[in-house]
């Protein structure tokens, strides 16, 4: 099996708070391709680390593929570093040097010396088009490997990854095996609950399992490469049995997926709508609604009640509630769902009331602890949960968890 190896280039990816989707869509897609990734990598803005990184990665892989770093500015610095990986020079393309005045002008400027450089690529290369930019790619071979340099920016990433790489790999590497891929997407399950329906998997001949959790959501990815794997049909399909069996419950998708957009599928299933009332989670549990393309079909709006005054106000919940219970409580979550309800005429609800922190708590509510209550037409529920990390986490999670105790009594699924 070919490898492969991916650098996200540029000094702001060395940030290991900063995330990488440059990275995780290169290797599920170079590994669907069938190659092994033995490298995924982040490089700073210096042309010496990045022309190590390369040089070392050309020797021993296949397919070196790289982001960042193409732009118009002085710290775009991949193309240097890749020339002096190879020992050649920097030339303009003159294609791409026309597309650039001719897309320019449409917007009323002038080809001008800083916009140029993204014309430039490596000599001895091939560019590659850039249909949402300015700034063009290249490739080029040198022995066996492949080398291959695209923008940063994560839209013209895909595109060109997609369009203009994976279309190329495929007519220089035609014998790769065949790769299935199952991608499940889990929701309310602890990692090391999952565990029992995956340790059958792990060593298995031509198998391999990832698994990525995040704060309430797990996706797991399980790739066959057939060979080694004798049938990856065979294998895929005892894949998805044994984890539908299995996660029943929490199983959200096979295919990617999202819990967002599982949700909205299946509320647009029952013709029902939807509103959410949030006070801890301060409008993230919209946010994540309408992120799904097509919500306004079933979203109608959100009220964020952060005062004891304005869940009153705006929701309904009773001043004496909040007096006895408290704002962190099952009775107000409930009130909050109900009155949301009402407000927009939603035939479903979410709603969130909690303690994010790292204030603010006390021994019989922690920092961490939230509430979240959904309602359909079917009924009303409420559920704690408590996770005893910073404030972020905390509102994510909670996000997280009121979208899943709802899309479960949206699709029907039993109480536990």
């Amino acid at each position: 099996m070919p490898t492969a190896a991916f650098f996200a280039i540029g000094s702001e990816m060395t940030d290991p708070a900063r995330g990488d989707s440059n990275g995780v869509l290169a290797a599920a897609r170079l590994k669907e391709a069938g190659f092994d990734i033995g490298l995924v990598s982040r490089v700073e803005d210096r042309v010496e680390a990045i022309a190590s990184a390369l040089s070392g990665a050309l020797e021993t892989c296949d397919v070196v593929l790289a982001s960042g770093g193409l732009g118009p500015t002085g710290d775009d610095l991949t193309r240097e570093g890749a020339a002096r990986a190879l020992g050649v020079g920097i030339v303009e393309d003159g294609a791409w040097a026309e597309e650039l005045t001719r897309r320019l002008a449409s917007r009323g400027r002038a080809l001008d010396a800083v916009n140029r450089r993204q014309a430039l690529v490596v000599e001895g290369s091939e560019a590659i088009p850039n249909p949402r930019g300015l700034a063009c790619g290249c490739c080029l071979r040198r022995g066996k490997a492949h080398l291959i340099l695209l923008p940063g920016v994560p839209a013209e990433f895909r595109e060109m990854l997609e369009g203009g790489v994976l279309p190329r790999l495929r007519e220089a590497f035609p014998e790769q095996p065949e790769v299935r891929t199952v991608r499940a997407v889990l929701a309310g399950l602890p990692e090391a609950s999952a565990e029992p329906v995956l340790s059958p998997w792990y060593g298995r001949r031509g198998v391999s399992v990832s698994i990525l959790p995040h704060l309430g959501i797990l996706r797991v990815t399980l790739t066959i490469t057939s060979p080694p794997a004798e049938s990856a049909a065979d294998l895929e399909e005892e894949a998805r049995r044994a984890f539908a069996a299995g996660w029943k419950g929490h199983l959200v998708s096979l295919d990617g997926t999202s819990l967002e957009a599982a949700l909205g599928e299946a509320l647009l299933r029952r013709g029902w709508t939807l509103a959410a009332a949030e006070s801890c989670t301060g409008g993230l549990l919209a946010h994540k609604v309408v992120s799904v393309a097509g919500a306004s079909r079933y979203f109608l709006g959100s009220v964020t009640a952060y005062d004891n005054e304005a869940k009153s106000s705006l929701l309904g919940v009773a001043p004496e509630i909040l007096q006895r219970s408290g704002a962190v409580s099952e009775e107000t979550a409930r009130a909050m769902a109900r009155g949301v309800r009402a407000r927009f005429g939603a035939a479903c609800a979410a709603a969130t009331t909690g303690v994010a922190g790292p204030g603010g708590g006390s021994p019989e509510k922690p920092a961490g602890t939230v509430w979240v209550a959904v309602g359909t037409p079917e009924g009303e529920w409420a559920h704690r949960v408590h996770l005893p990390l910073d404030r972020l986490s905390v509102m994510e999670f909670s996000a997280h968890m009121a979208l899943y105790h709802l899309w479960r009594r949206v699709r029907g699924a039993a109480a536990p």
